[in-house]
């Protein structure tokens, strides 16, 4: 089963919608996958802002599905990180009206692990940042977090893949202005969930798979 955010809606694939927890409380449709066009519509409807509801598609085949489903969007990768400091606290940033987590686009030539730790450190000023291990989705096939925007009037989808880092330093974190970053901050890790309010549901899914 795959997880995704499309403008703001939850969509998930799957191969049945039992699997899907809480499916009675999230005003999902649940369609079959039958044939490209009728996902292209379902896309586009999607997409537009004529109906809020979330939206389970199935199918026998989920890898096939989640293909297909991308293959309606420019895709982008980017990398970025959950890190935590010698006090056990974990870094935020506060970007465009939201609290986030660091990450950016995955350079040519540049590993997943390269753009993950070069993100952090663009974004928060911070050093000595190294990687644990990748974060793992357990409740969904997902090796990424996905969510759609757009680029001059165009689809795209940004696959994010997350990290579990750690840090040494103790240097002033310098948040990334030109990013419109406007802080970067420890929070202990009890603390993260009274941020959760001001948060991208994706990231939320980010944090609440280390905590």
């Amino acid at each position: 089963m795959y997880k995704l955010f499309i403008n703001n809606k939850i969509v998930f694939l799957c191969q049945n919608p039992a699997h899907v927890q809480n499916i009675m409380y999230g005003d999902f449709i649940i369609e079959p996958y039958t044939n490209r066009a009728n996902l292209e519509t379902t896309i586009q409807i999607l997409l537009g802002n004529s109906n809020s509801n979330n939206l389970i598609l199935f199918h026998k085949d989920v890898d096939a599905l989640f293909t297909d489903f991308c293959s309606f969007f420019k895709c982008i990768e980017a990398a970025g990180g959950v890190v935590v400091n010698d006090k056990n606290e974990i870094l935020l940033i506060f970007r465009r009206g939201s609290w986030d987590l660091p990450k950016g686009k995955i350079e040519k030539k540049e590993s997943i692990e390269e753009a993950a730790i070069r993100e952090v450190e663009e974004e928060t000023g911070l050093s000595q940042v190294e990687i644990v291990q990748p974060i793992v989705f357990s409740t969904y096939s997902n090796k990424a977090t996905y969510h759609s925007y757009e680029i001059n009037g165009k689809p795209c989808l940004k696959i994010s893949y997350w990290f579990e880092m750690k840090t040494k330093s103790n240097a002033n974190l310098i948040p990334q202005t030109e990013e419109d970053i406007e802080q970067a901050i420890w929070v202990a890790k009890s603390a993260i969930p009274s941020y959760f309010d001001t948060m991208y549901s994706n990231i939320i899914d980010v944090l609440k798979a280390v905590l």
